[in-house]
């Protein structure tokens, strides 16, 4: 009796013990899902925002590239491409573009292209002179002497034309173009 009387008295102090434990675990398994539910949520924004920053390296990595590529491009090219974008920008800027635009155009300065077209019109203007100079010059020119058929006029009018003159005239005519009129010019003289 001894015996079961210390079980009966001991198996409601076992249950309550039994019952704490249980609840206890429970609570630490509790406390272990929230900890676990808080760990995955870190784990899962550190690798969002790995994430970001690969990505952010990614566009820096490719505008890295793009202007490396603008760079090796500028840098091979040489002075007959630039003087190819130069002579198109003449060319647009004669036809009536704006300066503005065929720098745009062109990927050219605005400045460079202005200052183009300023030495267009300065020498529009040395070519206006030039050539007003050489017409008056030549004007005058022909006022002072006269025309070299008038010349030959004046000596055929002044003495009477021989039938001798009249073959050399007709040989020279159908000899001028195989280089001889030199050498009967030559015979006559």
């Amino acid at each position: 009796m001894d015996a079961e009387w210390i079980l009966v008295a001991t198996a409601p102090i076992l249950l309550v013990v039994l019952w704490l434990m249980r609840k206890k675990l429970s609570a630490t398994k509790a406390n272990g899902e929230q900890s676990l539910g808080g760990l995955v949520e870190v784990i899962d924004g550190f690798f969002r925002s790995l994430e970001l920053v690969q990505k952010n390296l990614e566009s820096l990595i490719a505008r890295a590239e793009g202007m490396e590529h603008r760079l090796q491009s500028l840098m091979l090219h040489t002075g007959v491409d630039k003087r190819e974008q130069y002579t198109a920008a003449a060319l647009l800027l004669a036809e009536g573009h704006e300066a503005d635009r065929v720098a745009s155009m062109l990927n050219l300065p605005a400045a460079q292209v202005q200052l183009i077209r300023d030495l267009q019109q300065v020498t529009a203007r040395e070519k206006r002179v030039t050539t007003q100079a050489r017409n008056e010059e030549s004007f005058s020119k022909e006022i002072t002497r006269p025309s070299k058929p008038a010349a030959v006029q004046e000596k055929t009018a002044a003495r009477p034309i021989l039938l001798v003159d009249m073959i050399k005239n007709a040989a020279n005519e159908t000899m001028v173009s195989d280089g001889q009129l030199s050498r009967l010019e030559g015979a006559n003289a």
